[in-house]
């Protein structure tokens, strides 16, 4: 069973800090350093600093980006920059967002400290697979500030126990906080401290199985930091309790109408020998190659490719290939036979039908030469469409494979198999915004 609790949040003083907006971010793993640099002028107490902090030519183990933030956390306390709640509470997030040509939609969720569960727990899910440096950095920021500076976001299936009756009911009283981030999404806080929510939330929950939807490096970060804190105590039973059991995890009902999943489209550059023709005759022997003519105007452009895949994806693995100009290439998977080769010494079968397996394997390694690629050239990711598009027309990249996304049934069939998608599979939107609550390790 899952054990959920209510803790004492940490959170920017409004009295202290007339503009919240200023001093919030967006996750440190979808910024760039364009992105780090503005949010370093917005505000000297900008999150920013502490989630993702400069590297300066003179560090080294005494003195870094994570020592830092590990005193700039406890300098904005004492300046009373942040503070901290007199009372434990659950605290309730609500996230108003519009996805382009769709009217405006509404996600909520719950903030709450949960105890960490090892990697082979059925409790708690993953379905992403890790890699060693995110993970350590997670982990050596976590070792310097010993607080959740961000949460882990995760889903949970309510069935006919919902919360709604709380959540409604308490949204009607003031928000905590109440501003709009870069990308123009409305981010409501409340806290719930009364105990009659309280019990009803933990009662609600405790027998759920958590499926983390976002940040699994930080939560597999949080496991080491556990086994060494585990290992320096030797395991006494009076610690049991100690913080760095739990980390802070914003809880979402799968049924919620605004959890939504975008894809990742693929973007490659600086392919050797790169021919546009060339790969698709070779793509021809797996793929139907369709050219389309598309719209001039941008947002028709993308309402076109995005429309044309979701029908093609009714029938078969569908991806579309942007390589510049009013053109698209949308190709079909003709013989899905194949996919039992994808991959098979690590995926089983739920995981080789993904469109992002096929994509990964069948494409990225296998037609274009991943290895060569890597050396030679470049690839990168995007969740947005407008700015894969754009990015193929202003030459950063050469081409672009654009996808549909995973379904939130496919994120869950891969949990409960216990396997992992390829990276890059799942971006939900919107983000969680950095700076809204911070979890200390205490009791």
């Amino acid at each position: 069973m899952a054990c959920i609790l209510p803790f004492r949040g940490l959170r920017y003083n409004p009295q202290m800090l007339s503009d919240l907006a200023s001093v919030t971010s967006l996750p440190y793993d979808v910024l760039s350093e364009k992105d780090r640099e503005e949010l370093y002028q917005a505000n000297p107490y900008n999150i920013v600093r502490l989630i993702w902090g400069k590297d300066l030519p003179e560090d080294d183990a005494q003195e870094n980006k994570y020592v830092r933030a590990g005193r700039l956390l406890q300098e904005w306390q004492q300046k009373a920059i942040l503070i901290r709640d007199e009372e434990k509470a659950f605290y309730l997030y609500a996230q108003d967002f519009a996805l382009s040509g769709q009217s405006e939609k509404s996600r909520r969720g719950i903030f709450a400290r949960v105890k960490l569960e090892d990697l082979n727990s059925d409790t708690i899910l993953r379905h992403e697979s890790t890699f060693p440096v995110p993970k350590a950095d997670r982990l050596h920021l976590l070792q310097a500030t010993r607080a959740n500076l961000d949460s882990i976001f995760t889903i949970y299936e309510s069935g006919s126990n919902k919360l709604d009756t709380i959540l409604d009911e308490r949204m009607k009283g003031s928000p905590l906080v109440d501003i709009r981030d870069r990308e123009g999404v409305r981010n409501r806080l409340w806290a719930l401290k009364e105990p009659g929510d309280q019990e009803r939330i933990r009662k609600v929950l405790a027998d759920r199985q958590l499926l983390i939807a976002d940040g699994h490096h930080r939560y597999e970060a949080a496991l080491e930091y556990r086994r060494e804190m585990m290992s320096q105590e030797g395991r006494v039973r009076g610690k049991e309790d100690a913080g760095y059991h739990y980390a802070m995890m914003m809880l979402v009902d799968i049924e919620d109408p605004g959890l939504i999943i975008l894809p990742y489209h693929r973007l490659i550059g600086g392919v050797p020998g790169w021919d546009l023709k060339g790969f698709l005759g070779k793509a021809s022997e797996y793929f139907s190659v369709e050219e389309k003519r598309t719209p001039s105007a941008e947002e028709e452009r993308q309402r076109h490719i995005a429309d044309r895949l979701e029908r093609r994806g009714l029938f078969a693995h569908s991806f579309a290939l942007y390589a510049g100009g009013n053109t698209v290439f949308f190709l079909g998977l003709k013989d899905e036979g194949i996919i039992g080769s994808l991959g098979r010494e690590t995926h089983s079968e739920t995981v080789r039908k993904l469109d992002v397996t096929i994509m990964d394997r069948l494409i990225l390694h296998g037609l274009l030469g991943y290895q060569e690629v890597a050396k030679g050239g470049k690839i990168g990711y995007t969740p947005n469409m407008k700015e894969a598009l754009r990015q193929v027309e202003d030459g950063t990249y050469d081409l672009a494979f654009l996808l549909k996304p995973t379904t939130l049934q496919e994120v869950k069939s891969i949990c409960l198999a216990g396997e992992r998608m390829p990276q890059k599979s799942t971006y939900f939107y919107p983000k969680l915004l950095s700076g809204l609550v911070i979890n200390l390790h205490d009791r």
